[in-house]
C-alpha cells in the first residue's frame, strides 16, 4: 500500500520544535532493542502487584508457569526502597480476605536488607491461591518479581521461580552492553522462558509538552493465521466505533529490519487535536530475536495530571518525531545467547509452519548469527548438512519443542 501525508498543518509552528525533541536523542533499551527518545522522555512506572513491565512463561498449552518482572522506581536509596516495600506490606495488610475474614497479607521475610517476600491471597474471594512477591534493589533500582501458586503444593516452586529469576535480574549501565536478555531499561533479566512479553511506556517529562507518549509491546507467541494486519484491524475498529479519524499517513514500515505496517493518525475531541501514531510487525511465528512488535506514540489527550490537553505537536513535527524515533529501533548486540531456551525458540518459530520457507529461514538465521554459535554448528550449505546441523542442535536440547509453535496455534 503507497504510503500518503495528507493534512499536514504548518500555520503556529515553531521551526525550532523538531530540531529540540530530535537531536536531543538518549538511547534506551528496550527488549532485545535499542531506541532513541527524546532526552526529556521518562520510564512510566507501574505499581506492584500489576501485569509488570515484562511477564516470562514456562511450559507450554495449559501446563504453563508465569513469572512477572517490573521496576517500580530508579534512582532510589535503601531507605526509600524499604520505605516502598512497607507501604505496598500495609497496602496488602488493608485488604480483607472473605473466605478466612483475615488480612490479604499473609507473610513479610527479609531474605536480605535488599530482598524482601511478601506473600498475599491472590483473591478477595478465595484462600487457596497466593501471589509470591519478591522485592529487590538491584543498584539503585526497586524492582518487584511475582509469580502464582495456585495451592499450597505448588509453594515451593513459586518460590524457587522466584530465586530462579532473582539471579538473572542484572543493573544496566550501557544500553549498548546490557547483556542477553529482556531489558526494561535498568535492569536486564535473562530469563530463560519459552515465551515472553513485554510492555514498556515512556512520557515527556518537558512541561512545554506533557502530553507526548510513547509505548513498545512485543511477545513471542505464535500469532492466528487469519489475524488482519494493522491497518486493516485498525481501521475496522475505527468504523466499528464511528471513530473517523484524518489519516496522515499509512503503509509498509520495516521495524528493526522487520517487515511490518504503519498506520498515523489525527483525532479531533472536544476541538482538541490529538495524534495516535502506530506501526506492527507482520510477523506469524515470532522468536526472542523477531518478535511480535508494536510501537505506539500519542500527542495530545491529557498531560501528566491527567488533564485535557490539545497536542503540543502539528502534524508535520509529530511525523517528523516519529519517523525518527521508528529509524532509530535496532537490534541490541548480544541481545540474544544462542543457547539454551533461546536455540529451541528460534528453532521452532522458524519451523512451525513445516514449510520449505521456514525451512530456508533457518538457514539464514544460522549464516547471520554464526559469531555467537557454538564452534560444532557450522552453517549449512546444503539441505542434508541442514536436516544433520538441526538434528544435532535439538538432541542438545534438554526440552521438547513447543507444542503450541508445532500445533499453529497459541
Amino acid at each position: 500500500m503507497a504510503a500518503s501525508c495528507l493534512g499536514c498543518q504548518s500555520k503556529e509552528k515553531d521551526p525550532d520544535t523538531v530540531p529540540a525533541l530530535t537531536q536531543n536523542m538518549r538511547t534506551h533499551c528496550v527488549g532485545r532493542f535499542l531506541v532513541d527518545l527524546p532526552q526529556d522522555f521518562r520510564r512510566i512506572h507501574v505499581a506492584a502487584g500489576g501485569a509488570g513491565d515484562a511477564t516470562f512463561y514456562y511450559g507450554h498449552d495449559a501446563d504453563f508457569r508465569t513469572v512477572n518482572v517490573t521496576v517500580i522506581a530508579q534512582s532510589i536509596t535503601p531507605e526509600q526502597f524499604n520505605t516502598a516495600v512497607t507501604g505496598r506490606a500495609d497496602e496488602l495488610a488493608s485488604g480483607v480476605n472473605y473466605e478466612t475474614n483475615a488480612s490479604m497479607l499473609l507473610g513479610r521475610e527479609a531474605w536480605t536488607p535488599t530482598q524482601v517476600h511478601l506473600s498475599s491471597h491472590a483473591s478477595v474471594d478465595i484462600a487457596d491461591a497466593q501471589v509470591h512477591e519478591l522485592h529487590v534493589l538491584v543498584g539503585d533500582t526497586h524492582v518487584a518479581i511475582n509469580t502464582t501458586a495456585f495451592e499450597s503444593a505448588q509453594i515451593p516452586d513459586a518460590e524457587r521461580r522466584l530465586r530462579n529469576i532473582l539471579a538473572r535480574v542484572s543493573k544496566v549501565g550501557d544500553p549498548e552492553r546490557a547483556g542477553p536478555g529482556v531489558c526494561l531499561g535498568s535492569v536486564v533479566v535473562d530469563a530463560g522462558s519459552d515465551y515472553e512479553e513485554l510492555q514498556l511506556g515512556y512520557r515527556s517529562a518537558d512541561r512545554a509538552r506533557p502530553d507526548l507518549r510513547f509505548q513498545v509491546s512485543l511477545n513471542t507467541f505464535r500469532q492466528p493465521d487469519d489475524e488482519p494486519s494493522l491497518i486493516a484491524r485498525g481501521e475496522s475498529n475505527l468504523a466499528g466505533l464511528g471513530v473517523k479519524p484524518k489519516a496522515l499517513k499509512k503503509g509498509k514500515r520495516q521495524l528493526a529490519g522487520l517487515e511490518g505496517e504503519e498506520w498515523l493518525g489525527r483525532f479531533e475531541e472536544d476541538g482538541r487535536r490529538q495524534h495516535g501514531f502506530y506501526a506492527e510487525t507482520g510477523i506469524r511465528s515470532p522468536s526472542p530475536q523477531h518478535p511480535k512488535l508494536m510501537l505506539e506514540l500519542f500527542t495530545g489527550g491529557e498531560d501528566h495530571n491527567g488533564h485535557a490537553a490539545e497536542s503540543s505537536l502539528d502534524d508535520e513535527q509529530a511525523i517528523a518525531l516519529w519517523d525518527r524515533i521508528v529509524a532509530s529501533l535496532r537490534a541490541r548486540p548480544g541481545g540474544i545467547e544462542f543457547t539454551g531456551p533461546a536455540v529451541r525458540a528460534l528453532l521452532w518459530a522458524a519451523f512451525a509452519d513445516a514449510d520449505e520457507p521456514g525451512f530456508f529461514r533457518l538457514s539464514g538465521l544460522v549464516r547471520m548469527h554464526l559469531p555467537t554459535w557454538p564452534q560444532r554448528y557450522r552453517p549449512p550449505n546444503r539441505r542434508e548438512e541442514t536436516l544433520q546441523l538441526w538434528s544435532s542442535i535439538i538432541a542438545s536440547q534438554p526440552s521438547q519443542p513447543p507444542r503450541r509453535a508445532m500445533n499453529r496455534s497459541i
